[in-house]
């Protein structure tokens, strides 16, 4: 394991690939969900973010556990998978699903709004209930997949 003050090392050009496919993939899930729950009025509750938002940190504990509980049978029977299955899903896909940028803004238009009161309640109930959503899911996959440890080094690697 690298030394904490160790520069990360770089992607390889097949890494950078299969985020990129991933996060195409994972943007156009996200405009069909702008798509079917359109969101016009500035001032009003941004629903295709915050549904997309708490769907991705669901998605996110349920691939992780996936991932992590056949990472090290991969090692040995598929390395390539085993290296590229995190930044495809976890960075690609749910990376281009999820928005911070655009609950950003969505705050901000909120409060310009002078919603304020909707625009704390939307941050708070997105980063509690995302990270409540992704725990709860990581928990009961790993029911499912195998348990495996949360390693909080390697997750910062995606």
């Amino acid at each position: 394991m690298p030394s904490p003050t160790a520069a990360p090392a770089m992607p390889q050009v097949d890494e950078v690939v299969v985020v990129a496919i991933g996060g195409v993939v994972g943007a156009l899930a996200r405009a069909g969900i702008g798509w079917l729950v359109p969101h016009s009025d500035p001032a009003s509750w941004p629903w295709a973010t915050f549904i997309t938002n708490l769907v991705g940190c669901a998605l996110l504990g349920l691939v992780l556990a996936f991932v992590d509980g056949r990472h090290e049978r991969w090692l040995v029977t598929a390395p390539t998978r085993a290296r590229l299955i995190r930044p495809l899903l976890a960075t690609g896909v749910l990376g281009g699903f999820t928005t911070f940028s655009t609950f950003a803004v969505e705050i901000v238009r909120l409060i310009r709004a002078d919603r304020v009161i909707e625009a704390g309640l939307y941050a708070a109930l997105s980063v509690l209930l995302g990270i409540g959503l992704f725990a709860i899911t990581r928990s009961a996959a790993g029911g499912w997949f195998g348990r495996t440890p949360i390693d909080l080094r390697a997750d910062e690697e995606l």
